[in-house]
Parts: C-alpha cells; structure tokens; sequence
C-alpha cells in the first residue's frame, strides 16, 4: 500500500499546517452541547505553540490573519504550551464567529473517502 502525503503542500508563501477537530466538551458538532456554557471550552481560537506565537510576535487573545489557497478569516489566538511548533489547531464548533471551513481544503481520501480538512496549509499573519 502506498502512502501519499497531504495535497495541500507547505510552500514558503504557505508554511504551516492548519489541523480542525473538535474540542473535548463539544460533542460531535455542538448541537446537543453547544447551548451549554463549560469554563473549561474555549472561543473559537486558533491554537498555536508558544515558538510561533513568539515568531509572529502576538500574545493570548491577539488576533491573526489566516490565510490558504482558499480564503482567509481572522482569528484570536490561544497559545497552547504543548501545540507542536509548525501545527495550529481549530475547532469546527463556532461557524457563526470563525468560519474555520473557509480556509479548509475540499479534497478527500480516494481510499476512505475521508475529508482532509486535518492538512491545511497556511500562513498566519498578526493583525
């Protein structure tokens, strides 16, 4: 069996990958849990490591510009201690403040069938 890598290739003008899922008091897209305040479920942030927040030079709750080959939209940022460096992460949950799919990829796994929204590349930029 062959593996191919994702579609979505990080270039320069598109270095880091952009994974989306869910957060852990969300379930499966917020329907049944969504109406629910949790302290512990954050806003719809873009997750990023403490080197890449450094490198773009914003903090916690500052905002950066994400952009793909698809579109762009504007985030907040949460930084996340252990979020690799190279990696940010998005939840699906708040299309209504941050419509994460608008950057996503539309390709799929020939195989599986399986969307790729989890191999996005970007770049961030602060705003």
């Amino acid at each position: 069996m062959n593996h191919a890598g994702p579609v979505d290739e990080l270039t320069d003008d598109f270095p880091m990958r952009l994974t989306t899922g869910r957060h852990l008091e969300s379930y499966n897209t917020g329907a049944q849990t969504g109406i629910y305040d949790s302290p512990s479920r954050p806003d719809a942030t873009i997750d990023i490591s403490p080197q890449d927040a450094s490198e773009l030079g914003v903090s916690n709750g500052g905002s950066v510009r994400i952009t793909s080959r698809r579109g762009s939209i504007e985030a907040p940022v949460r930084i996340v201690g252990t979020q690799r460096e190279g990696l940010a992460f998005m939840a699906f949950h708040y299309p209504e403040l941050v419509d994460v799919n608008v950057v996503t990829i539309d390709a799929w796994d020939p195989k599986s069938g399986t969307s790729e929204f989890k191999a996005t590349a970007v770049r961030l930029e602060g705003v």
